[in-house]
């Protein structure tokens, strides 16, 4: 860690200590009514990350069937969460607009005044936010819930320990523990309406035969396979009678270059934005990718998903119960398993 990163870091820690320790949170146990108003608060522009909250938002609408369960995250929260069963509502938080309803300044009274029962912390339970502790804490609502995470843990209202093992999924349900209405139970992903694809991507896919995703890249490059690999996962696709359809994003375009150069009877995307790569997803017959984004996206439409792990954990991130697979390429046999899984189709 670097002298700035670790002097930052000494920094955060104290206002969390300092602001804990004058302005902390009363303990309560979560008491609701049958219709409570829940916030849950989620400062992460990372599309796996939120679908990886979708569980959770769904065991709250389970948990209290007449609920109104909102969220406050980013702009691109709205898009992917607006429509999403669960959320009657997502607020955009913009930390450039000091001043407005939404920016760091206004965003207490706005909270305030749409009286929440109840506010949820869902960061990283292993390294929480700051913003999104102070904004649970000082949002109005009379139960607030947090991970205990040292001084964290004084500003809920009802913290939880929460433990680092296993799925990154469960880690979120794990805030549902302790509130009233049963056990928790662990869902998969789920996503609503993403709005219509453009005209351009709906008939791209409609003059497709059956086709199964290759998805090239990931937003942190230590994710990625090679061109070659590529290449030779598209083949392995096209040898069992499928049409192979590349799918990338902004950062891959050159690699999308480079594997179609390899593979030439691949067929290349047009761009997408987030309508578009889920109804492509959606619409395949099944996704062969890295950790990253569309993963996420692929599992939460349904469409069968084999995920190719490089430098991330899949016990913590993937999905491996049928019709989902989940390899890691240290595995020397990790080939056969993608080759074995592609059989199965």
């Amino acid at each position: 860690m670097s002298p700035l990163k670790r002097l930052e870091l000494l920094g955060r820690r104290f206002l969390t200590w300092s602001t804990a320790s004058l302005l902390g949170a009363p303990r309560r146990k979560v008491d609701l009514s049958e219709q409570p108003r829940i916030l849950v608060v989620r400062l992460d522009e990372r599309v796996g990350n939120l679908v990886l909250l979708t569980p959770l938002l769904t065991t709250l609408t389970e948990r209290f069937p007449g609920a109104v369960v909102e969220v406050l995250g980013y702009a691109k929260t709205r898009a992917l969460l607006e429509h999403h069963p669960a959320v009657s509502a997502v607020h955009a938080f913009d930390k450039r607009s000091l001043f407005s309803s939404h920016g760091p300044l206004g965003i207490f009274g706005f909270l305030r005044a749409r009286a929440f029962d109840l506010v949820i912390d869902a960061s990283n339970p292993t390294d929480p936010s700051f913003t999104q502790a102070l904004i649970t804490r000082f949002a109005g609502a009379r139960y607030s819930v947090g991970p205990a995470q040292g001084a964290f843990e004084r500003l809920y209202t009802s913290p939880v320990a929460i433990s680092n093992e296993g799925h990154e999924i469960d880690l979120r349900l794990q805030l549902a523990r302790d509130l009233p209405g049963g056990p928790t139970l662990t869902h998969a992903p789920t996503l609503g309406s993403q709005g219509e694809p453009s005209s351009t991507v709906r008939q791209f896919v409609k003059a497709l035969p059956t086709f199964v995703v290759l998805n090239l890249g990931a937003r942190i490059k230590e994710k990625w396979l090679a061109p070659e690999t590529y290449a030779e996962l598209a083949e392995a696709v096209m040898k069992r009678g499928f049409a192979c359809v590349l799918t990338w994003g902004p950062v891959e375009k050159a690699l999308a270059t480079q594997t179609l150069q390899r593979t030439p009877g691949a067929k290349l995307a047009p761009p997408t934005n987030l309508a578009d790569l889920a109804y492509v997803l959606r619409n395949a017959k099944a996704v062969v990718t890295c950790d990253t984004g569309p993963m996420h996206i692929a599992v939460a439409v349904g469409t069968p998903t084999c995920a190719i792990f490089v430098s991330t954990d899949p016990a913590r991130y993937g999905y491996d119960s049928p019709p989902h697979r989940a390899v890691e390429s240290r595995d020397p046999a990790w080939r056969v398993r993608v080759f074995a899984w592609l059989e199965t189709l």
